[in-house]
């Protein structure tokens, strides 16, 4: 069978914020066509996270103090409901690392958390990891050559921090590195060929951290900011889709950025204004 990445976008806010999207679409770039897939169950949330494992996709929280957690299995073509977090989350992210997947930081609907939980996929359990250093909410978080990055966020204090946590499974801890260039929440981030890519935050620019030298750098311009965004690797490219502008709507612009020219481009829009979404590039066989 003939393989390629896709991108996977689920749910998410429409354009005034105020209607959960049920939908989850695969988006193939050779043919630059979208196709239906399964909708989420359960549909109603947002700022929920999403991470690929082994190829399939899982969903974890999206409400208040939601422990729920969903799996879309991609040789099954459905979504699966999984074993739940050990406490309820939304405005947190997840990151793979050594093969298993973490769920980190987040909002409970009273405070920002510590809390860091670690899913092994053959067991299906929870357990708890090491908590971060500081308490973070809609902050950046990707792995990178081994270990966990967490770059800004919304802080116990309610105010956006510049810190970088960084996490490393080994060892089960958590260290400081050089603090971003910005402080900001609403971020997301990728990382290609050894170096992470931060976008989001309402920032004018994509931004990038090199975990090898500890060292910040600018990569691009970006034709317009956008906050709570989505942002994925494929074809060697970071693809930023939709998020909300500087006016607080959500957009269905898609723009790529391609490393090896430094270019920026407009690409196809979403089928619709999206934000708060999950975006995750998974490998489908093309007769889907």
């Amino acid at each position: 069978m003939d393989l390629a990445e896709v991108i996977v976008v689920i749910g998410g806010c429409d354009r005034k914020g105020l209607l959960k999207l049920p939908f989850t679409d695969a988006y193939h770039p050779e043919s630059r066509r979208w196709t239906p897939l399964p909708s989420f169950p359960g549909y109603t949330r947002s700022e929920f996270a999403a991470c690929a494992l082994r190829n399939d996709i899982y969903v974890s929280g999206g409400h208040i103090n939601s422990r729920d957690v969903w799996m879309f299995s991609t040789p099954w073509h459905t979504w699966i409901k999984v074993a739940s977090l050990l406490k309820g989350r939304w405005r947190h992210k997840m990151a793979v690392v050594q093969g298993q997947l973490f769920a980190v930081g987040g909002f409970n609907g009273l405070r920002r958390l510590r809390s860091v939980e670690r899913y092994d996929p053959f067991s299906n359990t929870w357990a708890a990891a090491a908590p971060l250093l500081e308490a973070v909410s809609s902050a950046a978080v990707v792995s990178c050559a081994g270990r966990i990055y967490v770059v800004g966020g919304a802080g116990q204090d309610g105010l956006s921090t510049n810190k970088v946590q960084c996490f490393d499974p080994k060892e089960d801890r958590w260290s400081l590195r050089s603090p971003a260039p910005f402080s900001q929440r609403c971020l997301e981030a990728v990382s290609l060929e050894g170096t992470i890519y931060v976008v989001g935050g309402l920032m004018s620019k994509i931004f990038t951290y090199d975990p090898g030298t500890d060292v910040w750098g600018e990569a691009a311009v970006l034709p317009s900011p956008v906050e709570s965004c989505g942002v994925t690797v494929c074809d060697g490219k970071v693809h930023i889709l939709g998020g909300r502008d500087d006016l607080g709507e959500s957009t269905n612009k898609v723009f790529t950025f391609d490393p090896s020219n430094g270019q920026v481009e407009a690409q196809p829009s979403l089928q619709r204004c999206t934000s708060s979404h999950g975006c995750i590039t998974i490998i489908q066989s093309l007769g889907r």
